[in-house]
């Protein structure tokens, strides 16, 4: 895993099956913020990729990697100082072969930063 533990924190992790929720804490000291807007830090969208499927992996205890983005929108800027605390919401479906469907989202009470649909594989 990348970014566990230096981008993000898992704080609290909700599975049954092939759905997760996630709580993340994102860790404002991350080197990440040093070349993406310092002093207005900024979650860059590749991150906010990788840690869906960092999740996606914890969730089915299994080595990933992306093989097609269907969809990836960002809605919001997502900042550890504007969002410190986020939540990724994942439902995975597997395809038969090797492959596994994602719809995840990124967001927190107030609203949606990112919603993604892809294939991840084995």
């Amino acid at each position: 895993m990348l970014l566990k533990d230096k981008f993000y924190k898992v704080v609290n992790a909700n599975t049954d099956d092939n759905n997760g929720t996630f709580t993340l804490s994102i860790l404002p000291d991350c080197d990440v913020y040093e070349g993406h807007f310092p002093g207005d830090p900024v979650c860059p969208g590749v991150c906010n990729i990788e840690t869906i499927k960092e999740c996606t992996m914890m969730l089915l205890n299994k080595e990933l990697r992306i093989k097609a983005i269907k969809l990836c929108r960002l809605t919001a800027l997502a900042s550890p100082t504007i969002c410190p605390e986020v939540k990724v919401s994942i439902n995975a479906t597997d395809n038969g072969d090797g492959t596994y469907l994602i719809v995840a989202s990124i967001a927190d009470d107030k609203q949606q930063y990112m919603s993604f649909k892809g294939t991840l594989s084995i």
